[in-house]
């Protein structure tokens, strides 16, 4: 017979319902695992966890702790039992049986936490053999196993691309404020920053999930395809979905930093969460100046220079390491 065998039938014969059969089996299996101890096969500490075990089944029994008037044949029963379960679980390990009715409770995984500040991104592989790229100024949380779960889930805080192992038996799930996303593996990237209003995610490969529960109690669901974007708003409490004509969505992840003619105010951001650093300005009217650009895997150097000189009349000053001010004017 298995552990798990063994477990059950002990438990039936503490609630009392063993077959006359099913307790002379008992018997020969308590049997030989006492032959074990008179071998020589002892535990560090076995006779307290054996006593422990024993009081234990003595209340589940109606029976009082062993005094004169206990029945020794239950005491001597209850140590066979005792002894066995050590012998089941192994080196200084006990089993207390709980009732049938009582599920069986799973083994609690560590979660592991991994967090980037600005200006830096990190690669991670999970035990299932998924990987994630972290973008900067993100937070994921997961377990160090997803085994004896029935789905492998992640929680975000920011932006990541996920290219997700394959396993149609186990589902995996990323959730972020307000939005699941659902997939069995695929390619697709989650941007989620709190700064946002909204929450998205973009499919590259594969079929993805995503579903939404509003503030009302609805559920929204959406599926997307390879080069389709589903949008959540915090705002407007919705989601939308769109077609992408283009995979900008993953500059971020290829080291490609993007103006499209943008605002200064807005390039500064970008720029603040790409490289750690903070950008200024020594007048509010360069904050509306505008700027076109695509830099790949650019030192902060050469594109504060590029925007230099692209912008006549503007300037830059670092005033330390992390703060860098910008000057003058643009003609542009």
């Amino acid at each position: 017979m298995n552990e798990k065998e063994i477990k059950h039938l002990i438990n039936k014969y503490l609630e009392g319902s063993c077959t006359q059969q099913e307790k002379e089996l008992l018997d020969k299996i308590l049997d030989s695992y006492d032959d074990q101890e008179e071998d020589g096969i002892y535990f560090d500490g076995e006779k307290n966890i054996k006593e422990e075990i024993y009081l234990g089944f003595a209340e589940k029994a109606g029976i009082a702790p062993e005094t004169k008037k206990t029945p020794k044949p239950f005491y001597n029963y209850a140590v066979k039992i005792a002894a066995s379960l050590l012998i089941l679980v192994g080196l200084g390990s006990a089993v207390y049986l709980e009732s049938k009715t009582q599920p069986e409770q799973e083994l609690a995984q560590s979660i592991i936490t991994k967090t980037t500040e600005w200006g830096q991104r990190s690669d991670i592989v999970l035990s299932d053999g998924t990987r994630i790229t972290l973008n900067a100024g993100s937070s994921i949380e997961f377990p160090e196993s997803f085994e004896g779960a029935q789905v492998r889930q992640v929680t975000l805080d920011g932006e990541a691309f996920f290219e997700v192992a394959k396993n149609p038996n186990k589902p995996f799930l990323i959730t972020t404020e307000g939005v699941t996303t659902k997939v069995l593996g695929t390619s697709f990237n989650v941007n989620s920053y709190a700064f946002n209003d909204h929450i998205s995610v973009t499919v590259k490969t594969g079929k993805v999930q995503v579903q939404s529960t509003s503030k009302n109690g609805h559920v929204n669901t959406v599926y997307l395809l390879p080069n389709e974007k589903a949008e959540y708003s915090r705002e407007n409490d919705m989601i939308t979905k769109s077609k992408l004509d283009n995979d900008n969505y993953l500059d971020w992840k290829n080291g490609i930093i993007r103006f499209n003619d943008i605002t200064f105010l807005e390039a500064s951001k970008m720029l603040s969460r790409w490289y750690g650093i903070h950008i200024g300005f020594e007048n509010s009217k360069l904050k509306n100046c505008h700027v076109t650009a695509r830099y790949e895997n650019a030192k902060l150097q050469v594109v504060l220079e590029s925007i230099k000189y692209a912008t006549k009349g503007m300037d830059y000053e670092f005033i330390d390491q992390e703060n860098i001010l910008f000057k003058g004017f643009c003609k542009n």
